[in-house]
C-alpha cells in the first residue's frame, strides 16, 4: 500500500515505521511528516468510519515464558508496572518471569537472558498530532487525527507530531520501537491505466 507517512512532501522517502523515540530527559520533540501516496491513480477511503484516521498505538509486547528474544528487544511485564525493559542478549527466556524492578537501570534475569529497566514505558498519550503546527498545543494527547473522508494520490498532507517526555530518565526505543502511528481500516481503490 503506497498510502503511508513520508519524510518529504514529494513522497519519495517513507518515514521509519514505526517512528522511534529518543529522549534525554523531560522535553518535547516536534516534527513534521507527510501522509499520502505518490500514485495519482489511487484513492484511499475509510471502510467503516466516517474519516480516515491516523491513530497513535502501543507496540510494546508483554514478556513471554520461553519466548525467543534478541538483543535490543523491548518488553513489559505480563502485569504492567509502567516500565519497559530491554533484552541484553540473544536466546530463550526461562519459564519464570523475572523479578522486575521499577528502578531505572536495574537488571533482572529469566533463563540465561538479562533485561535492563529503560524507565517509564512510552504511551500513545505521549503523542499529539495536528494538521497545522499551530494546533499542536490544543491537540488532545493520544487522540486519533482525522485526515479526510477520501484522499487522492499525488497530494501529501502535512502531519505535525509532538512527542512529550514526562519522565526525567533518558529513554529510547531505537532498538525495538514501542509506539506506532497506524491507520484505521481503509480501502485503496486503483484506477487501471490503459493505453
Amino acid at each position: 500500500m503506497a498510502f503511508t507517512l513520508y519524510t518529504d512532501a514529494k513522497m519519495t522517502t517513507e518515514a521509519s515505521s514505526p517512528y522511534q523515540l529518543d529522549f534525554n530527559g523531560v522535553g518535547v520533540s516536534d516534527f513534521k511528516l507527510f501522509f499520502g501516496s505518490p500514485y495519482v491513480y489511487e484513492t484511499l477511503k475509510p471502510k467503516t468510519d466516517q474519516q480516515i484516521m491516523l491513530i497513535p498505538a502501543s507496540r510494546l509486547k508483554k514478556w513471554q515464558a520461553g519466548g525467543a528474544y534478541s538483543f535490543g528487544n523491548i518488553v513489559e511485564p505480563t502485569v504492567a508496572n509502567g516500565c519497559m525493559y530491554q533484552c541484553l542478549g540473544n536466546g530463550q527466556a526461562g519459564s519464570n518471569e523475572p523479578a522486575w524492578s521499577t528502578d531505572y537501570g536495574s537488571e533482572c534475569t529469566s533463563g540465561g537472558l538479562v533485561f535492563v529497566n529503560l524507565g517509564a514505558k512510552f504511551q500513545p498519550t505521549d503523542i499529539r498530532m495536528a494538521l497545522k503546527q499551530s494546533d499542536l498545543g490544543s491537540a488532545v494527547s493520544g487522540e486519533a487525527l482525522a485526515i479526510g473522508t477520501e484522499l487522492k494520490g499525488g497530494t501529501a498532507i502535512p502531519v505535525y507530531i509532538r512527542v512529550t517526555n514526562s519522565n526525567n530518565a533518558v529513554r529510547t526505543d531505537r532498538t525495538d520501537p514501542c509506539i506506532s502511528i497506524r491507520l484505521n481500516a481503509t480501502t485503496t481503490e486503483t484506477v487501471v491505466q490503459t493505453g
